[in-house]
């Protein structure tokens, strides 16, 4: 439900692998009476949207709704996800997110091996299956008309080492797909669709028995380490391919206060290498185009409320300026378009959380699910929050953001 002043709340949550645990962090602030220094006092969100990791959080919080568990409770459930079910066991050496086949440290290491003839299943089971990947690349080598060095390129597959079973197991067993059905909150899950490159989101209603369980999957299945998800035929991977931080999803879904949680550090605060090398190159250039695109959005987002500071200053007899009327002009459609469907837009109020700092590891940090190193991400998340700063921040807070039009 709407906030007493009327705004309809939406959490945006991005990707970004194990460092989403930074996000349950700063759930479990605004969700919990931690930080009224912006204006509220506890966070009741009526939309959330999720890319990959983003995807799964989102979920589990719109399901937990849709059982009856209210948001701060929701987070504590969440947080217990992430730190015993997804967080690396040390008595297994088992995380809840993927699984290394044939990997030999593991075998080698005896606190791995308290189930020794599971271990030796798993690891017969690991060689079949690379023995087949292998067989099948081997045909495709050969019977390929491109050059050599292209069938060569193409026998590489990183993903046939990876096993996405624990997060398959996981997403089904956190994820009441009825719940989600029947909660009040609206969700959106981005994905990309592998075949075409367009963007794919699924909504509450698209949550069935047969498909919701691998829509999660499919904003969450990165690609070259995870399969792409096939539904109704299409192949579908990480929504992060082509939106990272669904926002404009929020506003589209009738947000007006938004939180935007976001994984991405201050490029300007990540010195850069004195040596530098091909992975902190490519890793820079994830970092520097996601927050483009994240800053790109925000800024859209706040034309509207220039569009309607526009409105409100012809109306009030005041002289529009040329700026003024760019201002109008580039959101007259949207405008026009909410107003006809009955919900005019209300100025938009838009908190960015995210670590301004690099959380440790880069591109590799995604994928360590060390529990020490997940719990204090998520204490990270609460701290930032609770000294969240508009300024520092960069926040778009409208003065009059009660007026409609």
């Amino acid at each position: 439900m709407p906030d007493a002043k009327g705004n309809k709340h939406a959490v945006i949550l991005s990707g970004g692998g194990a460092y989403g645990a930074y996000e349950v962090g700063v759930l479990k602030a605004i969700m919990t009476g931690l930080m009224p220094q912006i204006g509220f006092v506890k966070a009741d969100p009526d939309i959330y949207t999720g890319t990959s990791v983003g995807a799964i959080n989102a979920a589990v919080m719109v399901s937990q709704n849709g059982a009856g568990v209210p948001p701060p409770e929701a987070v504590a459930f969440l947080e217990d996800v992430w730190l015993n079910l997804i967080a690396e066991n040390i008595e297994t050496c088992k995380n809840g997110a993927y699984r290394l086949r044939a990997n030999f440290f593991k075998y080698l290491n005896p606190r791995c091996l308290t189930d020794p003839s599971r271990s030796l299943a798993e690891f017969s089971e690991d060689g079949v299956f690379l023995a087949e990947n292998f067989l099948a690349r081997t045909v495709n080598f050969f019977n390929s008309s491109g050059s050599i060095p292209t069938r060569a390129l193409e026998f590489v597959d990183v993903s046939a080492f990876v096993s996405s079973d624990p997060i398959e197991r996981l997403v089904r067993q956190i994820i009441s797909l009825e719940a989600i059905r029947r909660s009040a909150k609206s969700l959106t899950v981005v994905a990309a669709n592998w075949s075409t490159g367009e963007v794919k989101k699924f909504f509450n209603r698209d949550f069935s028995d047969e498909i919701g369980h691998q829509a999660v999957l499919a904003s969450a299945a990165i690609p070259g380490f995870f399969p792409p998800q096939y539904i109704a035929g299409e192949p579908y991977v990480d929504g992060g391919v082509v939106m990272n931080t669904p926002l404009k999803c929020a506003i589209q879904a009738g947000a007006d206060f938004l939180h935007v949680i976001y994984l991405d550090p201050d490029i300007k605060k990540l010195p850069l290498k004195v040596l530098q090398n091909t992975y902190n190159t490519m890793d820079r250039t994830v970092l520097i185009n996601n927050a483009t695109v994240t800053n790109e959005d925000v800024a859209t987002a706040s034309w509207i409320n220039d569009g309607l500071d526009t409105i409100e200053r012809v109306r009030k007899g005041e002289v529009s300026s040329d700026v003024d009327m760019r201002n109008f002009i580039r959101v007259a459609a949207q405008i026009q378009k909410r107003i006809r469907q009955g919900a005019p837009y209300k100025k938009l109020t838009i908190h960015r959380y995210h670590p301004d700092y690099d959380p440790g590891g880069g591109g590799i940090g995604t994928l360590n699910f060390d529990r020490k190193r997940l719990a204090g991400l998520i204490e990270r998340g609460v701290k930032d929050t609770v000294g969240h700063r508009c300024d520092d921040s960069r926040c778009i807070v409208p003065i009059d953001s009660d007026k409609f039009l």
